[in-house]
């Protein structure tokens, strides 16, 4: 199977992630708004840097608005700006997101977060281009590309009456959903390799691979927080790693936690004795070597523990 390539050379190459970016290829210099839909950690923010990154407005800016983390009450100001004497603080004018992102993108993280009234606001924008700075009754124009994301279904937002359907309409014109990891497992080593890569070129960790059992736990898993959760538990592991290889041991302990992880990325299963044994050195290595504390872990005697290192050859 071939591989698709974002810039940064962060490769897919499950069938849906080629999909989705094949689709993207042919909307990079398109003016109509483009909604991204997933899960969280799925990487909407990172195909919409791409969208922006490939297109020929990669000249300007691309601005990000993550809607939930700007209060209510402030998120009108940080679009559309304000005037001076706006409000009791607006001591002068101030341009907002809108401005900054002219000749650009401007993307609307969690779209789903505006409130109503804003929402409208918002439709005036991405239909007319046009608005007015908060306080203000000169109307200016921007040119800028929208993108929006959401990690929730706007279609039983709208039934439910928290989204303007409206709205809805005019940004869905292009939806690309992004599979959830579980998915799309081919593409769970590419990303390892690539957040690895990362690390080395920070100088965090010379860890240049990994061993089979490490490989097999990491495609098996089914990743519920996603690519966001992959590269946490691959910077832990990377800056844990004892040598230029990742082991099984280096590995989060909630990968042993979920059964199928042991096996589901295997042609053969494990036999019970392969499970323990690397379930065993991956608890030694959580608590240094500790004896005591991984016996605890495990559930057995100190003794219990020995006597398996001893049959196992675990040091």
């Amino acid at each position: 199977m071939s591989a698709s390539v974002l810039p940064g050379g962060l490769v897919f190459r499950s069938r849906a992630m080629q999909r989705v970016l094949e689709v993207a290829s042919r909307l990079l210099d398109a003016k109509t708004p483009v909604l991204l839909l997933g899960e969280s950690g799925t990487g909407k923010d990172l195909l919409a840097r791409h969208l922006h990154e490939a297109s020929a407005r990669r000249v300007g800016p691309f601005v990000s608005v993550h809607c939930p983390s700007v209060p209510a009450e402030l998120l009108e100001s940080e679009l559309f700006g304000h005037e001076a004497g706006a409000f009791t603080d607006a001591k002068r004018t101030k341009p907002g997101k809108l401005e900054m992102a002219e000749g650009g993108s401007l993307y609307f993280d969690q779209v789903q977060e505006l409130g109503l009234a804003l929402q409208a606001k918002l439709l005036r924008v991405v239909e007319e281009k046009r608005f007015e700075r908060l306080g203000g009754n000169r109307t200016l124009e921007v040119d800028t590309r929208f993108l929006f994301s959401s990690n929730r279904d706007l279609r039983a937002a709208v039934r439910q009456g928290a989204f303007r359907e409206d709205l809805f309409h005019r940004l869905s014109v292009v939806e690309l959903e992004l599979p959830p990891l579980r998915e799309r497992r081919e593409d769970v080593l590419p990303l390892v390799q690539h957040f690895l890569g990362r690390e080395r070129d920070r100088g965090t960790t010379r860890v240049r691979g990994l061993d089979a059992e490490a490989e097999a736990l990491l495609q098996g898993y089914s990743w519920p927080g996603n690519v966001r959760e992959l590269r946490a538990a691959v910077e832990r592991a990377a800056l844990l790693a004892g040598g230029e290889r990742l082991t099984a041991a280096d590995l989060p302990r909630q990968l042993f936690a979920d059964p199928e992880s042991l096996f589901a990325a295997r042609e053969q299963p494990p036999s019970l004795k392969q499970i323990e044994q690397s379930y065993i050195r991956h608890v030694l290595r959580q608590t240094g070597g500790s004896q005591t504390q991984a016996a605890r872990i495990l559930g057995i005697s100190r003794k219990a523990l020995w006597e398996k290192r001893r049959r196992y050859g675990i040091p």
